[in-house]
């Protein structure tokens, strides 16, 4: 059975897209960090972070996508659809 999209956020086809959508994650988090909004500067340091520190690049210096957990990529997912 193909999973259907009902209208909610669409898969990613390419490592490009994934890729992008945590670029999108990374400025995101830098932006929040540096505004003087003590709530957001909170939110980013408790929930998203802590699995940042947790990507890594692989030898040739591209995103490690095994060091991407769930949490993170339905961040970046989602700020890519957001948008």
């Amino acid at each position: 059975m193909k999973n259907k999209n009902l209208g909610g956020m669409p898969p990613l086809k390419t490592r490009k897209e994934m890729e992008h959508n945590l670029a999108l994650v990374f400025e995101n988090t830098l932006r929040k960090l540096k505004s003087n909004d003590k709530s957001s500067k909170e939110s980013i340091l408790i929930f998203t972070a802590p699995h940042l520190k947790k990507v890594k690049t692989a030898p040739n210096s591209r995103l490690n996508l095994l060091t991407i957990n769930e949490s993170i990529r339905l961040q970046a997912n989602m700020l890519n659809w957001m948008k």
